[in-house]
């Protein structure tokens, strides 16, 4: 294949990045503080333009379904809905929005899939406008979204799945619940990447810069026993029903409480995440290294072909299926119990 400048957005992001996602400069650098609006009538989300999330609205309680078959890829349309409904939950004059948003999924086995790498490809992410944002633009500023409002608590309920751009999301949330089947796996590495919409600069603060070098440089699964140990799960449940309930009840608890008080809390402990500046400056990185490297679109092809994105064993078995892929050639040249000892450095507690 004849070398090619990959993904032109990474080279005006940094651009874009002050003036079309409104990040705020305070002493952080990443929160502003919200000063809520007097308690209007209560209301529910808009239906997602594209259908790939269901509202269920309980009192002062947003529950979210993410729903786009069949593994709940990172899609234009997916991206776009949840980029529609974490706007709609800033405060806002003469409306309430909610005290907690709950994430959970439809699919079973998976939770949010990765970006989906078709994307990368086609002009719909090239040369993001302020009119415009594109997808990977608009994942980023989800992101933010998720950690500067202040007003609402976000819960991730996890039992699937959790890859890439998902784990980027579910990590920048106030709290993640893992059932039986939670497996969460930041595998950009081995795709020659990096996790740059928020997921590395997050896992650090969250497990440890020693067990978020491990995993993010070898490319390894977390499941819901690991990932509770390590603190990137609250808690850890040995059913769905379980775990919805105990989910659902901490939420009602929650939302029992004046907001101007989740609002301060959330506020004060912003300083343990990220700074906005932080990310940009990993965004600009990874800008220098798809102009340096341009083999990345190479990279990317090869992924493709192995996988149709689809609910097949390479996407069950990511990060395991992108390393066999990839790098055929240099586990060929190793014998079975050198290659099964780096296959198995790839799974957590078995998987």
């Amino acid at each position: 294949m004849q070398p090619k400048t990959l993904f032109p957005i990474f080279t005006t992001v940094v651009s874009l990045t002050c003036t079309v996602l409104g990040y705020h400069s305070d002493h952080h650098g990443s929160l502003t503080h919200r000063h809520l609006t007097p308690r209007g009538r209560d209301i529910s989300p808009p239906p997602s333009r594209h259908g790939t999330l269901n509202f269920t609205q309980t009192a002062n309680v947003t529950r979210v379904l993410v729903n786009n078959p069949p593994i709940n890829l990172l899609t234009i349309s997916l991206i776009s809905d949840l980029y529609d409904f974490l706007l709609w939950t800033q405060p806002g004059t003469g409306r309430t929005t909610p005290k907690v948003v709950i994430f959970s999924s439809a699919i079973p086995g998976f939770f949010i899939s990765h970006f989906d790498l078709k994307n990368l490809l086609s002009n719909s992410t090239n040369n993001p406008t302020p009119n415009d944002l594109g997808p990977l633009l608009k994942l980023v500023h989800c992101g933010r979204l998720i950690q500067n409002t202040t007003s609402t608590a976000f819960i991730a309920e996890i039992n699937g799945r959790t890859y890439g751009g998902g784990q980027e999301l579910s990590s920048q949330m106030d709290m993640r619940f893992a059932g039986p089947n939670a497996l969460i796996a930041q595998y950009e590495n081995s795709n020659a990447f990096v996790a740059e919409a928020g997921g590395q600069l997050n896992l650090g603060p969250i497990i440890g810069k020693a067990r978020a070098m491990e995993h993010l440089l070898a490319s390894k699964s977390i499941d819901a026993k690991s990932g509770t140990e390590f603190g990137l799960f609250n808690r850890n449940f040995g059913s769905e029903r379980e775990l919805r309930s105990e989910v659902d009840a901490l939420a009602a608890r929650i939302g029992l409480f004046p907001q101007s008080s989740l609002n301060d809390t959330k506020f004060s402990l912003g300083f343990m995440s990220p700074t906005a500046k932080m990310v940009d400056e990993q965004i600009e990185r990874m800008a220098m290294i798809a102009e340096e490297e341009p083999w990345h679109q190479d990279i990317v092809v090869e992924t493709l072909a192995s996988s149709d994105e689809s609910k097949n064993d390479f996407e069950q078995n990511i990060p395991n299926s992108v390393v066999q892929a990839l790098y055929a050639q240099e586990l060929a040249k190793m014998g079975d119990k050198a290659k099964n000892a780096i296959l198995d450095a790839g799974r957590q507690r078995g998987w």
